[in-house]
C-alpha cells in the first residue's frame, strides 16, 4: 500500500554521524524509513509529500538514552515525594511533614532527589532529623545519586535494624561512634534490609510508571532507552506494555546480576543472548555492580576521599566475584555492563573484562562500563585496546563538576580534573554512549538537551567536545552500545525514521544557551508521537 511521504524542510540538520551541520536541509521519509537527507539544493521533494517546516530549528536523530532506570523514573514521578529543590535539611523535614499530613498512620513515605552538596549542613539527613515529624510512619529518603538512603526510627524498627546489626555484603549500616546505634543512614547493600520490608511496587504501578516514563521521554525527543538493572517482573512489564501498545519508545533492557546470577542462569539455560527481540524491545547486557556512588562515598578509589580520608569507598562485590560473573556472562554470549565510578573500580572492571576475553576470545563484544566517571590517564588506552564502551552521563559533569561542587568536595581539585574526560576519550577513537541515569536522579537529568549543553560546556575546559560530537554520543554511538547502529542513531537513508526537531538552531546560539532549548516534535517510525503545543 502506498504511503504518502513526509519531507522535513529548512532546518539545520545534525545527522548523528559527527559530520558538520547542514543548513537549509531536507529529510525525506517514506513509511518507517529515511529515504534521503541533505542540503535542500540536492534533495528533490516528492510533489505529494506532507511538509514539516523546520526553518530556524534543529533536526537530529531521536535521542537514545544509554543509561536509564526508566520504569523507576515513571513510578517515582507518580508516587514519590520530590526533594530535588530542597536547600537544607529543615526544608526536607518540612516537605516530609507536609506529605505525612496527607497519609494514613503507618503508611510508608518515600522521597527522592535531595543533594546535600549544596546545603549549608553539608551532611545527609538522619533519623534524628526525621523522627520528630514521623513517629508513626516509616520514612525512606534517597539522594538523587542513589546508593544510600536516610530513614527514620520507625523504618529501622520494621526492618529489625539495631546496634547489633552487622554490615551486609557490599553495604554499610552507619552507626553513631558514641552510642553504637544506627544513625538512619544505610549505604548500598544495606538498603536491601529496608527493601525486604517496604511494600513492593505492584505490576499495575510499574505499568503506569512505564507509560509515564514514555511520555516524559517523547517530550524530550528521546526515542530509545537502555533500561539498566531490570528484574524479571520489570521485563514482564515491558512485555505487557508491548503487547498492549503502551510501549511508545524502543527499549534495550538489561537484566540485573547485582545480588546473584539467577537471571544470567535463566538466559543461559534458554540460550538467549544479547540482542534477542525486535526493533522495539530487545534483551541487552547483564548489569553488574562493583562500586557505589561518589555522593554516598561508596565509589571505590585508589586513594581516600578528600572529605573523608578514612575511606576509599565500598566494593559492592569482591573483585574476584566480579571476574567470575563477567566470565560466566561472557561465555553465555551476553554483553556485560559494569557499574564502575571510581578509578579503582574501573581498574577491576577492566581486569575482569580482559580475563574473560583471554579465556574466551570474542570479537565485537562491546562490553560496557557504566558511568566511568573518574579515569586515570593510563586507563584510557586500556579501554581502547579492550574495545570497551564507556557509558557516561554528561549531566553529572554539568551538575557536579563546577568549582566547589560535589566532585571537588569528594575528590579535591587535582582529581577533579580526572572526571568525565570526554575529549581525551574521543581523541583516542573511543565511542562514548551518553545517558542520564534517570530514575536515580530527578527528572531534570533525563533531558538530553541538558546533556548536550553539559558536554559542550564541560566545567573542565580541556574535556569539552563539539556539538556534533555530543549529538553523536547521544545518538549513533548510543545505538552502537546496543549493537543497533545499523538501523538507527543517524539520519541516513535506510535508517528508521526516529527524529527529533528542536525549537532553535543550536548552531546559531551561544553554547551556554543550549540548555534552554526545547523539543518541538518527536517522531518514531516516521510518525509524530509528540508535538509541542507552541
Amino acid at each position: 500500500m502506498y504511503t504518502r511521504p513526509t519531507a522535513i524542510t529548512g532546518g539545520t540538520l545534525i545527522d548523528g554521524t559527527g559530520k558538520p551541520p547542514v543548513k537549509d536541509s531536507v529529510v525525506i521519509i517514506a513509511g518507517s524509513k529515511i529515504v534521503r537527507a541533505g542540503p535542500a539544493a540536492e534533495v528533490d521533494i516528492p510533489k505529494d509529500a506532507e511538509i514539516i517546516d523546520a526553518r530556524g530549528k534543529t533536526v537530529i536523530p531521536g535521542f537514545i538514552d544509554a543509561h536509564t532506570h526508566f520504569i523507576l523514573m515513571g513510578v517515582r514521578s507518580l508516587t514519590t515525594l520530590d526533594l530535588s529543590g530542597t536547600r537544607s535539611i529543615p526544608e526536607v523535614v518540612e516537605h516530609v511533614e507536609a506529605r505525612l499530613a496527607e497519609l494514613p498512620e503507618g503508611t510508608w513515605l518515600t522521597g527522592h532527589g535531595w543533594d546535600e552538596s549544596g546545603w549549608p549542613e553539608k551532611r545527609y539527613p538522619n533519623k534524628k532529623d526525621l523522627d520528630p515529624v514521623s513517629p508513626d510512619n516509616p520514612v525512606v529518603l534517597t539522594p538523587y545519586y542513589g546508593h544510600m538512603v536516610s530513614v527514620n526510627t520507625r523504618a529501622l524498627e520494621l526492618a529489625g535494624i539495631d546496634g547489633d546489626t552487622p554490615d551486609p555484603p557490599g553495604g554499610e549500616v552507619d552507626k553513631d561512634p558514641a552510642t553504637g546505634e544506627p544513625t538512619g543512614i544505610l549505604r548500598d547493600g544495606a538498603i536491601t534490609l529496608i527493601d525486604t520490608v517496604k511494600p513492593p511496587t505492584t505490576k499495575e504501578e510499574s505499568l503506569k510508571g512505564l507509560q509515564k516514563a514514555c511520555e516524559i521521554a517523547l517530550s524530550w525527543g528521546c526515542t530509545s532507552v537502555h533500561e539498566l538493572g531490570v528484574e524479571a517482573t520489570e521485563i514482564s512489564t515491558y512485555q505487557t506494555a508491548l503487547e498492549e501498545g503502551l510501549l511508545k519508545v524502543r527499549a534495550y533492557v538489561m537484566p540485573t546480576a547485582r545480588a546473584d546470577e539467577k537471571i544470567i542462569e535463566a538466559l543461559e539455560a534458554l540460550g538467549l543472548r544479547t540482542g534477542f527481540g525486535d526493533e522495539f524491545l530487545r534483551i541487552g547486557s547483564a548489569k553488574m555492580y562493583i562500586d557505589g556512588s561518589m555522593g554516598a562515598r561508596t565509589a571505590v578509589f585508589s586513594e581516600p576521599y578528600a572529605d573523608d580520608t578514612k575511606t576509599t569507598g565500598l566494593f559492592a562485590i569482591t573483585p574476584e566475584e566480579l571476574r567470575r560473573r563477567v566470565s560466566r556472562a561472557h561465555r553465555a554470549g551476553l554483553q556485560v555492563a559494569i557499574h564502575s565510578i571510581g578509578d579503582r573500580a574501573i581498574e577491576e572492571s577492566l581486569d575482569a573484562i580482559e580475563a574473560a576475553l583471554d579465556e574466551h576470545p570474542r570479537e565485537d563484544h562491546r562490553h560496557r562500563i557504566e558511568h566511568c566517571e573518574v579515569l586515570r590517564g593510563d586507563q584510557i588506552p586500556r579501554i581502547k585496546a579492550l574495545g570497551v564502551v564507556p557509558s557516561m552521563q554528561p549531566n553529572f559533569a554539568g551538575e557536579w563538576g563546577q568549582p566547589g561542587g560535589m566532585y571537588e568536595q569528594r575528590l579535591g581539585p587535582e582529581r577533579l580534573r580526572l572526571t568525565n574526560p570526554y575529549r581525551r576519550l574521543l581523541d583516542e577513537g573511543i565511542r562514548i554512549a551518553f545517558g542520564s541515569d534517570c530514575g536515580y536522579c530527578p527528572p531534570w537529568p533525563f533531558n538530553p538537551v541538558y546533556g548536550l549543553w553539559a558536554a559542550v560546556n564541560n566545567p573542565i575546559e580541556e574535556s569539552r567536545i563539539t556539538l556534533e560530537e555530543a549529538v553523536r554520543c547521544y545518538t549513533l554511538d548510543a545505538a552502537y552500545a546496543s549493537f543497533e547502529e545499523g538501523i538507527k542513531g543517524s539520519i541516513e537513508p535506510g535508517k528508521l525514521a526516529d527524529i527529533a526537531i528542536l525549537s532553535e538552531d543550536l548552531t546559531s546560539i551561544p553554547p551556554e544557551n543550549i540548555r534552554d532549548v526545547q523539543v518541538d516534535l518527536t517522531m518514531i517510525d516516521g510518525k509524530v508521537q509528540w508535538k509541542s503545543r507552541d
